[in-house]
């Protein structure tokens, strides 16, 4: 017998890679030791979306949250033809002397040439983030950052004044799998990350909320 009444309901969004994920949205981490506890084989919310754009591109940074209330962001980098997930999570200037002392981190800003700091101690709580020394990939650069989502929209005319303007400095470890990102905003306010560098495969579910 044929069906002549079709449902009304609409069909349920399909999520074919993380980079897809939208507020509302879940993921799941694999289990897998290379992550701290708080983060392997749970399952993440998305609850914002964020721009960052440079002069000729733009990054899209999804900030997650665990069931506990952890927060961690997550960019997805493209690199020939690979997909990475970068994790990262902020610190305080606490855990930058914990864990650099405050006189080896100044020297970031104080060398005129590319610096490469080394790590005094690596407490147990930031042990998955962390490298034993990282280099300065590239000299302080200038982005624009939006509290916004535009990986289908029309990105701002650079420098408009939608954005907020933020000096960057990162740094990476030799293999590349770790990195240390410097945020300095307007008024001289600095924001610290780590962050780590895993395959795209680690992010092993993908679960649509209630996005459109």
């Amino acid at each position: 017998m044929f069906n002549f009444f079709k449902s009304k309901k609409a069909p349920e969004r399909q999520l074919t890679e993380p980079s897809q994920l939208q507020v509302g949205d879940m993921l799941s981490v694999i289990d897998s030791f290379a992550y701290p506890n708080w983060l392997k084989g749970q399952t993440l919310r998305v609850i914002d979306v964020q721009t960052y754009q440079y002069q000729r591109s733009a990054e899209y940074e999804l900030v997650l949250e665990s069931e506990s209330g952890q927060v961690v962001f997550l960019q997805i980098e493209s690199d020939d033809g690979e997909q990475w997930a970068n994790f990262a999570i902020k610190i305080q200037r606490d855990d930058v002397d914990e864990i650099f002392t405050l006189d080896e981190f100044a020297r970031i800003f104080d060398e005129d040439e590319l610096t490469t700091i080394s790590v005094q101690n690596t407490p147990e709580r930031f042990s998955h983030f962390l490298a034993k020394s990282y280099k300065q990939t590239e000299a302080p650069y200038v982005c624009y950052f939006h509290n916004k989502d535009y990986r289908n929209k029309p990105l701002p005319r650079y420098e408009d004044e939608g954005g907020e303007p933020c000096e960057m400095i990162c740094l990476s470890s030799d293999d590349e799998s770790y990195g240390l990102n410097i945020e300095i905003w307007e008024g001289g306010e600095t924001e610290v990350s780590l962050t780590l560098t895993r395959p795209i495969s680690d992010i092993v579910d993908l679960f649509p909320g209630d996005a459109k």
